[in-house]
């Protein structure tokens, strides 16, 4: 039941579309304008929450669009064979992110939204602190921006 309502929280905010305009902060980190844009599309594109994107991309890279680790590349710190697949290129941010949301996307659906596989998949090393850490930033980017839909309604 507790798997069936993360899936739900994280994929119901993609199909009723009222992301904000900028990125919710997450911790320090600025997310730029264009990558938020791209992560938008990529929700879109996939059904699944921008949220759950974007705190991938702030745990795995920091928003480093150069970062590297191995044979990982890129904002969602794809796999070069893993992008070779999902046919992107792994140095340009939004097919980086692109790709990477093809992953999320098709691991919500392999695990039943259950998104610990998910991110014990997607990240081969994950760990538990890893684990909490895309979790507190998913719910840091949620929490801002139903703070920030409610701060709008409020005005008019």
């Amino acid at each position: 039941m507790k798997t069936l309502i993360i899936f739900l929280l994280l994929t119901v905010p993609a199909l009723a579309q009222t992301w904000p305009h900028t990125p919710p902060p997450i911790g320090q980190l600025f997310l730029p304008q264009e990558y938020w844009n791209y992560i938008k599309e990529a929700a879109q594109k996939y059904q699944i929450s921008p949220y759950l994107i974007q705190a991938v991309c702030a745990i795995e890279s920091r928003y480093d669009k150069d970062a590297k680790s191995g044979r990982c590349f890129g904002l969602m710190q794809l796999h070069r064979d893993t992008a070779k697949k999902y046919g992107v290129d792994p140095r340009n941010p939004r097919e980086n992110i692109m790709g990477g949301a093809a992953v999320l996307a098709s691991l919500m659906q392999r695990y039943n939204g259950d998104i610990r596989k998910v991110l014990r998949t997607y990240n081969a090393t994950s760990t538990a602190a890893y684990e909490r850490e895309v979790f507190r930033a998913y719910n840091q980017a949620q929490r801002y921006d139903t703070a920030s839909l409610m701060a709008g309604k409020s005005k008019n």
